[in-house]
C-alpha cells in the first residue's frame, strides 16, 4: 500500500511538474525532481571517485553545447534510452535560446543480441546493463510522451538500430556536437563512421564510455577508427572523466 501511494505521488509529479518548471534554469531544479521526472539535471549528479566510470554527466553535455553552439549544424544524442540526457540538453538549449535540433537516436529495444554477444567476448568488467538484452527497459512511445510533456519541439527522436536509422537522415544534415553513449563496439563503429563525416570543422564528438572498464568496445572502435588529424582530450566535471575529440578545421566534410 505504501509503495502504491509513493508511485501515485510520483506519477502526479510527472504529470503536473513539467509546465510549472518550464521556465526554471535546470541548474535550479532540485535533484529529487530531476530523478522523479527522469531528466538529468546538475543537482541530480551523484559524486563518485574520480574516473571514467559513471553515467552521462549533464554538466559536461551542457558545456559541450556551449562550446559548439555558434557553429553550424545540429546536435546528436546516440543512445537515448529513457531520454534523461536528451531532454536535459533540450531544456538547457531552450533556456539558453539555442535554436538547434537535437536528433535522438536509439532502437528503444535495447541491444541487439549479435552485437552484445560480440562485446561479451572482449572481456571488461561486468555491470547490470552488460548482457544480451541490456537497456531494453524503455520504449519509443514512453520517451515521445516524456518529450511532449516538456514541450520540446527541438527534440526529434529517430527509432531504429544505428545501421538502419543513420542512413535515413538527409544528406544535408550536419552536426556541431554528437554525444555517443552506445556501449558496444558495433554501435560505436557505426556512429563514428557516420558522424565523423557529418561533423562540421570545430565540432565535437563526446565518447561516453571511453576508458570505462565495462565497455571495452568503445576503446576498440575509437582506437581503430580515429586515424585522423584529431587527438583525444579529457574533460572532468564532478569527478566524471569523459573523452572527446574536436574535428580538425582543416578537414573537409563529405
Amino acid at each position: 500500500m505504501k509503495e502504491d501511494m509513493k508511485e501515485t505521488a510520483k506519477n502526479a509529479v510527472r504529470f503536473l511538474a513539467p509546465p510549472l518548471v518550464r521556465n526554471w534554469p535546470i541548474a535550479n531544479w532540485p535533484g529529487w525532481l530531476g530523478r522523479t521526472l527522469g531528466v538529468k539535471v546538475p543537482r541530480s549528479i551523484k559524486r563518485q571517485p574520480s574516473g571514467p566510470t559513471g553515467a552521462a554527466n549533464i554538466n559536461i553535455l551542457c558545456e559541450m553545447i556551449e562550446r559548439t553552439c555558434r557553429l553550424d549544424g545540429d546536435i546528436a544524442d546516440c543512445g537515448v534510452f529513457i531520454g534523461g540526457s536528451t531532454i536535459g540538453m533540450g531544456l538547457y538549449m531552450r533556456e539558453r535560446g539555442i535554436a538547434k535540433t537535437i536528433y535522438g537516436f536509439d532502437s528503444f529495444e535495447g541491444f541487439d543480441e549479435e552485437s552484445a554477444a560480440k562485446d561479451m567476448e572482449l572481456g571488461g568488467v561486468k555491470n547490470e546493463d552488460r548482457h544480451l538484452h541490456g537497456f531494453s527497459s524503455t520504449s519509443f512511445e514512453k520517451v515521445v510522451a516524456k518529450v511532449n510533456r516538456h514541450h520540446l519541439q527541438s527534440v526529434k527522436l529517430v527509432k531504429g538500430y544505428f545501421s538502419e536509422s543513420l542512413p535515413t537522415l538527409s544528406s544535408s544534415v550536419r552536426f556541431c556536437f554528437a554525444h555517443l553513449d552506445v556501449n558496444l563496439y558495433d554501435f560505436y563503429k557505426q556512429c563514428l563512421e557516420f558522424f565523423y563525416y557529418r561533423l562540421v570543422p570545430g565540432g565535437i564528438i563526446l565518447l561516453d564510455e571511453y576508458n570505462d572498464p565495462p565497455s571495452p568496445g568503445c576503446n576498440k572502435a575509437v582506437d581503430e577508427l580515429l586515424g585522423k588529424p584529431e587527438r583525444l582530450e579529457m574533460i572532468e566535471r564532478d569527478n566524471h572523466q569523459k573523452w572527446y575529440f574536436v574535428k580538425s578545421r582543416s578537414t573537409e566534410t563529405s
